[in-house]
């Protein structure tokens, strides 16, 4: 018990020596034939990550999958968490992510295969990208919202594009590429100087709402039958239900 207190208060202490966080803030971007993420949290932590161009299908099948249970997850979390404050709802979210068992999860996908250091798991209504290098320093599970990636589908779609070219005009091995990506990404100072002026309460209200009515618009995602592992459930957690569309 006590060593599980000890990893929520501090992801990068596991036994696997991977850090993992709940991104908060995401900057995307092309460097090198590279397409680069900077994302972490307003606090100060931060994974500065480079993955090849061709990953945008990936991203959208994984928001997708994720968006079919999400909705109820963020239910669950704020009618059974006191939220206070207009900063309430995503430490509420964040807290309660870092308390589900993500470490099963990440050995379920191929913990240990070592030529296997990118991966991209659903689970809970949310996005894990499990790295190592050459995609990032050291190893990290970076943990998404789904949404973010639909707010940013058009600046995610522009950076891979503009990464494809960039390599395709590269004579350079990709593995030269990715660490010279990382290490610009890395030398810039976070969180950003200039940050994003956040929505009022009213704005964020009126986006969950019209998100959530476009889920309910569009047809259930089915998951490939190979991408499915076993079931790791957080107590009292029903996990995916069937739902009508709208």
């Amino acid at each position: 018990m006590t060593k599980r207190k000890k990893t929520r208060r501090q992801p990068g202490a596991g036994s696997t020596g991977r850090r993992t966080v709940v991104i908060d803030m995401l900057e995307i971007g092309a460097a090198h034939g590279s397409l680069t993420m900077r994302a972490g949290r307003d606090d100060g932590q931060l994974v500065c990550i480079v993955l090849p161009a061709p990953v945008l299908p990936s991203f959208e099948h994984a928001r997708l999958d994720a968006e079919e249970e999400y909705w109820r997850v963020i239910q669950h979390i704020t009618t059974s968490t006191p939220v206070n404050g207009p900063g309430g709802v995503p430490r509420a979210v964040e807290k309660w992510l870092l308390a589900q068992n993500w470490s099963s999860v990440v050995a379920a996908a191929g913990e240990e295969a070592p030529t296997d250091s990118l991966a991209l798991i659903t689970y809970v209504g949310h996005i894990g990208l499990r790295l190592a290098p050459p995609y990032t320093a050291g190893k990290a599970l970076a943990i998404f919202d789904p949404l973010q990636f639909q707010r940013l589908e058009l600046k995610l779609l522009h950076a891979c594009r503009a990464a494809h070219e960039q390599a395709l005009n590269s004579s350079a091995h990709p593995m030269e590429t990715a660490a010279l990506a990382l290490r610009d990404i890395s030398s810039q100072p976070w969180p950003p100087p200039a940050q994003p002026t956040l929505p009022t309460q009213e704005q964020a209200v009126t986006y969950m709402q019209g998100r959530y009515e476009a889920f309910q618009r569009r047809s259930p995602y089915l998951r490939a039958d190979g991408n499915t592992l076993s079931r790791f459930q957080p107590d009292g957690w029903l996990g995916r239900q069937p739902r009508r569309r709208a």
